[in-house]
């Protein structure tokens, strides 16, 4: 009977688990946007709660003016900050254009760029091999070549094949999603004036907000909220903090080996600011990091022939990857202690589910949930424990004996 009422409690748990993962899914994939503005509102006067309550105690103002005058500072800082990224990131996105219609227009040359470099390249393998993959080679990126440059001539005819010397159809394309992201644009400042306005509102009663809330709960999910909110508020709290210092520890040795492979004539390119600013925000993105941008950099380099800035760059990038490793244990600590095959599967399944958003998103409701279940708030798993040693194993003193032998 025991067992019955076991598996049946089991079961039920799955079901209700199950219910909120469904009713989850649904609020993200077809409600959060609509809600969006309120929830960040929500969180914005969470966030000034305590710089507010300081304020009333030391200058006798009422709460709700100071609340609304700190929210209002937010948005004002955030929107500098913002509009100086948006001019700096225009020009540099205006340049990578430019430099890749100029690379588009020469596609035969940077074929046979590549086609030199993996015949170079191939000089390692045995004089035979080499020979035949040398000639494959060589013809399969001459055929590819010859492709593209007919290719490239059959789009320009197509282009000046219209009456009046070019084809409307060919701009069709950009110009509908150009339209379609221009209508967007009131609705964003919609939502950009709902959410300051509402903000203001939630932090000037966020006291009135919270008793409403806790009125409706009984004494032990008002305990659990309670737990939920300060666990939750000083985990990521200090997450965030600490990997803000990261990013910046990151811009700053992007600037620096930039700066250093330009005085030695290796980098030629400008806008080191903007490009380590960018590159340093890449390192938000988890697992992945800096990577996605200096290792796809650094191919092209290699391959475009320009060898010693390819090498510079996987050395910035190497010392870079190396630091982290070293001071990212001791500035985050174990708050958080996810495998990183858990964070890259969130992201993966969040992108999936999501778009966009759900490489964000889902690996912070799993951080949330697992630092939830850590504080018992809710019970979903069993902690690991300490990985016990094999008896095979040689113990750390015994090996350190056997190493000074």
């Amino acid at each position: 009977m025991d067992k019955i009422e076991l598996r049946r409690g089991r079961i039920i748990n799955i079901v209700y688990l199950a219910m909120i993962l469904g009713l989850g899914y649904l609020f993200v994939k077809y409600c959060f946007w609509m809600f969006f503005p309120f929830l960040l509102a929500f969180l914005l006067a969470v966030i000034v709660q305590k710089p507010a309550n300081f304020l009333v105690r030391k200058t006798k103002i009422k709460k709700g003016i100071t609340s609304t005058i700190l929210i209002l500072l937010l948005f004002l800082i955030a929107g500098g900050i913002i509009s100086l990224l948006g001019m700096k990131l225009v020009d540099v996105i205006k340049g990578t254009i430019d430099f890749i219609t100029a690379k588009l227009t020469d596609l035969p040359s940077l074929i046979d760029d590549i086609k030199y470099w993996v015949i170079n390249t191939a000089s390692i393998l045995p004089d035979k091999i080499e020979a035949k993959f040398v000639t494959s080679a060589g013809s399969w990126f001459d055929a590819i070549r010859d492709k593209s440059v007919t290719e490239i001539a059959a789009i320009i005819a197509d282009s000046a094949s219209g009456d009046e010397g070019f084809s409307l159809s060919s701009i069709t394309t950009p110009l509908s999603g150009l339209w379609s992201t221009a209508k967007r644009i009131p609705s964003v400042f919609v939502a950009i004036i709902i959410c300051i306005l509402s903000s203001c509102f939630m932090a000037a009663d966020y006291d009135w907000i919270a008793n409403f809330i806790k009125n409706q709960l009984s004494p032990e999910h008002k305990r659990k909220l309670s737990i939920s909110k300060r666990v939750v508020f000083q985990s990521l709290g200090k997450l965030f903090r600490s990997y803000a210092l990261i990013i910046c520890i990151t811009g700053t040795e992007i600037f620096i080996g930039l700066n250093i492979l330009s005085l030695i004539g290796l980098y030629n390119g400008g806008n080191i600011i903007v490009i380590s600013v960018i590159v340093a925000l890449l390192d938000i993105l988890p697992v992945l990091g800096t990577g996605t941008f200096m290792i796809p950099w650094a191919i092209y380099s290699l391959i475009t022939g320009k060898i010693g800035l390819a090498i510079g760059l996987f050395i910035v990038y190497a010392i870079i990857y190396v630091v982290r490793q070293v001071i990212e244990p001791k500035i985050v600590g174990g708050t958080v202690g996810l495998p990183p095959f858990i964070t890259l599967m969130g992201m993966y399944v969040g992108s999936q589910l999501f778009g966009f958003i759900g490489i964000f998103l889902v690996p912070i409701m799993i951080i949330i949930v697992k630092l939830l279940n850590d504080e018992g708030v809710i019970h979903l798993w069993k902690p690991a424990g300490e990985v016990e040693e094999s008896p095979d194993t040689p113990k750390r003193g015994l090996l350190k004996k056997l190493l000074k032998k």
